[in-house]
């Protein structure tokens, strides 16, 4: 589709003062402080987790073995799929615009906004859906209640669904469950990263600042005296695109540890823009494009309540 005079008959009617492009400040880009953004020039990117040794065995004097095997993980492949967009403006439209304002429509930063809302759309579902859709490499949700230690004990099963609305409580709750399940494929625990990252949409903002806020001394809801730990403890992160407006949720929130890079973006072409002139047609042409798709390699990215 084109831009042709018919398709803004307005422009070209002298009827108003003025016109202006709907044009907006983009929102800041949040997935990168959540994925590990990563440019990788294969078709398909692939990854798999090998484990360390586990715990130690007792021996006697002159004996021998003690020998263990590492344990494989589940393997995760990753395949960038094209997104672009394009724009066609005839000739006439630009030198017939009352305005100049089809001038305008073709800079490409205007195009780039979209290619941004397309990933922090598809980043931030990537996190909502994981409630109800088998996106962890071993088959299960990515937040479950039943997550197998590895591939080979697979009755032992790990627990990264958190429960209720964000408050104290359930923090406080949170903080006890990630203790009792936070193990990697060996049995061993894992330590918390420091100042882990609360994720949540806009409407938890004011829960999220009574529970965190530095000056949040006291416990909230409560007449109890007691000391609020857990200022200072978390970084808050809201991200508009988590919220139901945006296809997302309204009351879910998340515990995650972007440090140990389990949640990936993999780019083959950065977001790129050009343009051309077909002078037959007599259109100018702009045209944005990029490679890329996301995914988790490992559920220990964190942990997620739904909120309800």
């Amino acid at each position: 589709m084109a831009t042709l005079k018919a398709n803004l008959a307005q422009l070209y009617t002298p009827i108003y003062d003025s016109f202006m492009l709907a044009s907006y400040a983009p929102l800041e880009q949040v997935h990168p402080k959540i994925y590990d953004v990563i440019t990788d020039p294969t078709s398909e990117w692939k990854h798999d987790d090998v484990s360390g040794t586990g715990r130690w065995t007792t021996a006697s004097e002159g004996s021998g073995g003690g020998y263990q095997d590492p344990v494989l993980g589940y393997p995760t492949t990753i395949t960038p799929e094209k997104r672009w967009s394009k724009l066609a403006i005839s000739f006439e439209s630009i030198d017939q615009d009352e305005y100049a304002l089809a001038k305008k429509i073709g800079e490409s930063k205007e195009m780039g906004k979209g290619a941004k809302d397309d990933i922090e759309t598809n980043t931030a579902n990537f996190l909502t859906n994981g409630f109800t859709t088998a996106s962890s490499p071993d088959g299960e949700f990515l937040f479950d209640t039943d997550h197998p230690k590895n591939r080979e004990e697979t009755g032992t099963t790990y627990d990264n669904l958190l429960a209720g609305a964000f408050s104290h409580d359930a923090l406080e709750a949170a903080e006890t469950q990630i203790a009792a399940n936070y193990f990697d494929e060996r049995g061993i625990p894992i330590p918390p990263s420091i100042s882990p990252i609360l994720l949540y949409p806009p409407a938890l903002r004011g829960p999220v600042a009574r529970v965190l806020d530095q000056r949040a001394n006291e416990r909230p809801t409560t007449t109890q005296r007691d000391i609020n730990r857990f200022a200072g403890k978390y970084t808050p992160v809201e991200w508009q695109y988590l919220s139901a407006a945006c296809g997302g949720s309204n009351t879910a929130w998340f515990i995650l540890y972007p440090q140990l890079g389990f949640l990936k973006v993999v780019m083959n072409s950065q977001p790129h823009f050009t343009s051309w002139v077909d002078e037959d047609l007599e259109y100018i042409n702009f045209k944005g494009r990029f490679l890329y798709d996301y995914g988790c390699i490992n559920w220990r990215c964190g942990f997620g309540s739904t909120g309800v």
